[in-house]
């Protein structure tokens, strides 16, 4: 659950994969569909493939059709190689448009006359986490080297799954040796919570190598220029919205609050809009107009019908960082697009304003922590209390990374003073080898979230418990994911490590702000029996996935791979209510905290 300020860097990636074919250049290819004489129906053309710094990864071939001109295909073997680089799918013809599909990890059969796709473990058939550590599955993970994944349960093992495209108007193709996808359908088909996959602008294929770390520089304006055009192709058009409507009906992760996802479940996404009065017919029209700025407009009035408290954001608007002639050609239309949603649409109105009120107890915190603890200050005591300002689940993972290679010291905090696991790991360090104190205070008040990876590794600390609940919204299955954590952090996972165990008792202070992962922690220490103060944190239970629109933009939304649940196997996105309820003026008020941490303990 990757912090979504710095994820926005990562909507169009792909793991990286070398060339599939020789071809230096981009000419039309001359082939047929079906070979031999039969009439020719679609080009192939040669495109290259890079990282986000232009790096060269090689070349590969995609395929346009007579009657789809401006919209890429790839086979299911190009894709594989390059999603997945040393992987390969083999391909067996087993009927009239029927192809069985086997790569090294599962199997899925293709129908191309119903345009079906079908596995047993779609799980598996997609999953790519051996990049990030070999025989892992495809479960949760942000390879943090403070945690290693040990093992996941599943509950059933198995389910069979059916992806019914042609439901959705989306057109499966083969030549009789090879299935062929639109390349954004088989992306998103792929993409996981590591964020390996992939993107197309029209000229260049983008890769990721290194998944969710692989746009440390920026959103690179090479991949953003060619997509900034007035209008939209009508071929796109079509097939932009009926990936759209797929994707999030299908992948969704359906937390529970959104204003469209209980009609979405049961009738889809564009059957949704269409019965959703005014504001939903507009948000259609919008996204199916052929001018971009409609267009973007239309991704920008469903981001509100499926707003869940901050993961999903569907509106394409904020990944243009550019400042261009489009982009302020863009700003007016889209803010009057949305104030005619707004007179359509009053029950937003007040998720709206509880955003607004969500931003003013974030200010209100800030004021008050000033003001009673200090600017900056990020440890301090009181007493028998200690207190540690912990503001996110983000870490400067390069020196962690240095230092489990062996490369650089263990990171402190005269050296990384803004690195957050740096602070928490130096708040716990003074606070347990100092004799007086008794009570210590994390305070995740104004907590937005970050790296699933730190929360696992403070509940290891605090509880002993290194693990993830979770369920996958699409197949039904219930996980419980667990990981070797290096609770000393001497670079080494070792008997030693169960040697740690903190001496002092444990508050963690939570107010609405606290989202995502800072909705996770408290979820999971409620259970463990761990102390929570404050008001009930704002949820937001599902990971996020980042997904190229079939245009070549971006997006995210909470993903079905992984609905976050407590140790109960309990959706968590209604929030968690503390144990003792604060006002805003008493959480940074030490002394009281303590008294409550420790009259919790004496129970």
């Amino acid at each position: 659950m990757k912090h979504y300020k710095t994820l926005w860097l990562l909507l169009m990636m792909m793991v990286g994969g070398l060339a599939m074919t020789s071809c230096s250049d981009k000419d039309d290819q001359e082939s047929s569909g079906g070979g031999g004489e039969e009439v020719k129906d679609y080009v192939e053309r040669m495109y290259p493939v890079v990282d986000p710094k232009e790096n060269s990864q090689g070349t590969v071939t995609l395929r346009f059709y007579n009657d789809m001109p401006n919209v890429a295909y790839i086979s299911v073997s190009h894709f594989q190689e390059m999603i997945y680089p040393g992987t390969t799918i083999q391909v067996q013809k087993v009927g009239n448009g029927k192809y069985a599909l086997t790569n090294p990890f599962a199997t899925a059969e293709v129908d191309t006359e119903k345009d079906t796709f079908t596995s047993s473990n779609y799980e598996a058939f997609t999953n790519m986490m051996g990049m990030v550590q070999t025989g892992m599955p495809n479960t949760t993970y942000d390879a943090l080297p403070i945690i290693k994944w040990k093992s996941l349960e599943a509950s059933p093992k198995q389910v069979n799954v059916t992806l019914d495209y042609g439901k959705y108007g989306i057109d499966i193709r083969e030549d009789g040796t090879n299935v062929y996808f639109p390349f954004a359908t088989i992306s998103d088909l792929y993409i996981d919570g590591y964020m390996h996959m992939a993107d197309f602008n029209g000229q260049t294929v983008m890769v990721a190598p290194n998944g969710a770390y692989s746009l440390d520089a920026g959103y690179p304006e090479f991949l953003i220029t060619p997509l900034l055009k007035e209008t939209r192709t009508d071929d796109m058009v079509d097939y932009s919205y009926k990936n759209l409507c797929f994707t999030l009906t299908n992948f969704f992760g359906y937390p529970g609050r959104t204003l469209l996802e209980k009609s979405m479940k049961e009738k889809g996404l564009d059957q949704s809009l269409q019965d959703y009065g005014k504001a939903g017919q507009m948000t259609r029209e919008l996204l199916k107009s052929k001018d971009m700025y409609d267009f973007f407009s239309g991704t920008a009035t469903l981001s509100c019908l499926l707003f869940d408290g901050g993961h999903t954001y569907t509106d394409l608007t904020t990944i243009n960082e550019l400042d261009s002639s489009f982009t302020q050609k863009l700003k007016p239309i889209r803010e009057t697009k949305l104030e005619e949603f707004y007179n359509y649409c009053p029950e937003y109105l007040p998720i709206k304003q509880a955003k607004e009120d969500n931003r003013a107890l974030r200010k209100e915190l800030d004021s008050l922590r000033v003001e009673k603890i200090g600017k900056d200050v990020r440890y301090t005591k009181v007493g028998n209390t200690a207190y540690c300002h912990f503001d996110s689940f983000m870490c400067d993972d390069s020196g962690w990374r240095k230092f489990y290679k062996g490369e650089g010291p263990k990171p402190t905090i005269d050296q990384y003073p803004n690195d957050w696991l740096v602070i928490l790991v130096d708040a716990l360090e003074k606070a347990q080898n100092d004799p007086e104190v008794e009570n210590f205070i994390l305070d995740t008040s104004t907590n937005g979230g970050g790296s699933s990876d730190v929360v696992v590794f403070i509940t290891s600390i605090f509880a002993n418990k290194p693990d993830m609940y979770y369920e996958n919204v699409l197949t039904g299955q219930k996980m419980k994911c667990s990981y070797e954590v290096d609770r000393n952090l001497d670079g080494k996972f070792d008997e030693k490590d169960k040697d740690v165990k903190l001496k002092m008792n444990i508050g963690v202070l939570i107010s609405s702000y606290s989202f995502s992962c800072g909705n996770l922690l408290p979820a999971m220490l409620k259970d463990y029996g761990i102390c929570l103060l404050g008001i009930k944190s704002g949820g937001g239970s599902c990971c996020v996935l980042y997904n190229p629109s079939a245009d070549g933009f971006g997006y995210r939304y909470s993903t079905h791979r992984a609905r976050l649940n407590n140790t109960k196997g309990q959706n968590i996105d209604e929030g968690i209510e503390p144990d003792y309820q604060l006002e805003p003026d008493e959480f940074f008020d030490i002394a009281k905290v303590g008294k409550l941490i420790e009259q919790f303990y004496a129970k």
